[in-house]
């Protein structure tokens, strides 16, 4: 069992339900739906498919096969297919936490969250026994800007059953993007003191930047590391939290080595990362949305939005934490809801995006655009305003312009050795694949960093380029301009952006309640060690006669 699978672990109740289930099929029929589960877990979709195969000829409508076969449909882009089979899995068992949960997170993941809501309360009301569907709706709520709703459902979640471990960590992950840092340190230690070895804890610990870990959490962890009774993927995820704590400590050299061996092993769990495709995707953008390019009819459309894209740990969070704190905008934070408009369209022409975009019309983007708003209306209810934040948007800037030309985009930019760093030495839970390698971090960036330029210079008016550096360096006078560019008017609340009590579910989410101040990284501290990154990024290599690699730190500045 990987870290990510350790997460979203059945509670001892509903697994009973779960085993119980199981207990009343033959043998046979027990044993390949467990080893399709495994093979899912290890992204072995073929031999998923195989056995999965198997199962459903003998038993055409078995909960756990279906459930499972919704999974496989899923990954093999068939999200039809999946609905239907977690439909009739759900029908079926009506009391499995376990289906409520993978169904709704199928339904959050392809960007339509009302009918992952609507799950997650469907699962409440029919299982009010279910830890894992109290702490399921908890987080849904949490992420969506209902933070005391949220605390109430994970508290409730963690009496209905006190030694579930991933509970524990979903109340403290809440409690710090609440600015409770301490309180939400103390649930996740509780969750650790239940299972010692759970990575994603460790890690989630060690990611409050604003609470060190302590020398015997420190000790503990090494331990952990070097013990042979451990899963390969909690080991991972420790390698990356005894990595962060060592840089803290100034190790640098032993912190490289965890981190070279824990990027190694988390490359090998998650698999391959389609390189080629992702450069041929690049490639085809400025074609498709070349000068000819249609766009929707009303040109003010989407005036509402303020897009914040970038690479991972570019300083998106903070940028949205300062337009958040302004009174006419809502912080909305990670929306799916880009991705359903464009999946939807995709589905109804049965075409991949951006392949159908040539023969778009201004109609076409004018409804699409439409679309998204109407799916986004929720957080214009007491705003005029509303920020998306979903960092990989990037990617569909071309789409945004086309369907929404009034809304205003800012990419955050980093310097890019520090920004490439801080992604190598991130364990990220899914998603961001080619962040564990030095070659393929580096092909992300150069192409984000093409696309980046290309759109600033062709719509400068709506598309801004924040540096994360010049932000953190001159505060007030980025603020102001960075306000004027969304066309807001200048609030003295945005530069206390740090007072805002709003939640933030980011990496960042400690870090955004300290005041902004002047930037500085850790990456010089690692010498020539990182020489591989900068060749990959086409920078010089390090100065190899400083000798002073704690020169000019600052771990306390805030980064997304």
């Amino acid at each position: 069992m990987g870290v990510s699978d350790r997460m979203f672990e059945p509670p001892a109740p509903d697994l009973a339900k779960i085993n119980a289930r199981l207990a009343r099929l033959p043998p046979q029929l027990q044993e390949l739906i467990h080893r399709a589960g495994e093979a899912l877990a290890a992204n072995d979709l073929q031999a998923a498919q195989t056995l999965l195969g198997r199962a459903l000829a003998v038993v055409p409508s078995q909960t756990d096969v279906l459930r499972l076969y919704g999974l496989l449909l899923v990954r093999l882009g068939n999200q039809r297919a999946a609905v239907a089979n977690f439909e009739t899995a759900i029908r079926l068992s009506p009391d499995d936490a376990m289906g409520y949960w993978q169904y709704a997170q199928v339904c959050e993941e392809s960007g339509d969250v009302e009918a992952a809501l609507r799950l997650r309360q469907q699962a409440v009301q029919r299982l009010p026994e279910s830890p894992m569907a109290w702490a399921d709706l908890g987080e849904h709520l949490a992420r969506h800007q209902h933070p005391n709703e949220a605390l109430a459902l994970l508290e409730h979640a963690t009496l209905l059953d006190p030694n579930y471990a991933p509970v524990q960590l979903r109340l403290g992950n809440v409690l710090v993007s609440c600015g409770r840092a301490e309180e939400g340190a103390a649930a996740i230690r509780k969750a650790v003191s239940i299972e010692p070895a759970f990575g994603a804890a460790w890690v989630d610990l060690t990611d409050i930047k604003t609470v060190s870990v302590t020398d015997v959490e420190v000790k503990q962890m090494l331990g952990l590391l070097h013990g042979k009774n451990i899963d390969e993927g909690e080991r991972t995820a420790i390698g990356f939290a005894l990595a962060r704590a060592y840089e803290e400590r100034g190790r640098y050299a032993e912190a490289f080595e965890l981190l070279v061996d824990a990027n190694a092993r988390r490359k090998r769990e998650v698999g391959a990362w389609d390189a080629v495709r992702f450069e041929a995707q690049a490639r085809l953008m400025p074609e498709v949305f070349g000068a000819t390019h249609r766009a929707a009819v009303d040109a003010s459309l989407g005036e509402q939005a303020v897009f914040i894209v970038g690479m991972p740990r570019s300083g998106t969070t903070l940028v949205e934490q300062i337009l958040a704190s302004h009174p006419e905008v809502q912080g909305a934070g990670e929306l799916g809801e880009l991705a359903q408009v464009l999946t939807e369209e995709s589905s109804r022409l049965q075409r991949r995006y951006p392949d159908w975009v040539p023969e778009a019309s201004a109609r076409d983007w004018q409804r699409l655009g439409l679309r998204y708003l109407q799916l986004t209306a929720r957080f214009r209810v007491t705003h005029p305003h509303f920020t998306d934040k979903m960092p990989n948007n990037w990617q569909a800037l071309g789409a945004i312009r086309a369907m929404l030309p009034g809304a205003r985009i800012v990419i955050c930019r980093r310097d890019p050795l520090e920004n490439c760093w801080s992604c190598f030495k991130q364990f990220f839970a899914r998603g961001w694949e080619f962040t564990y390698d030095i070659d393929q971090l580096a092909l992300f960036w150069k192409v984000f960093d093409h696309a980046a330029s290309w759109w600033a210079a062709r719509a400068p008016t709506h598309v801004r380029e924040q540096s994360y550096e010049t932000l953190t360096e001159e505060p007030e006078q980025e603020i102001r301009a960075l306000l004027g560019f969304c066309g807001l008017p200048f609030d003295p609340a945005c530069l206390a952006s740090h007072e805002s009590r709003r939640t933030v579910h980011t990496l960042s989410a400690a870090q955004v309640r300290q005041p902004v101040r002047k930037h500085a990284g850790t990456a010089a501290a690692y010498g020539a060690l990182l020489d591989p990154l900068r060749l990959a990024l086409g920078m010089p290599l390090a100065n190899h006669d400083d000798t002073d690699p704690s020169a000019g730190l600052d771990r306390t500045s805030p980064v997304a």
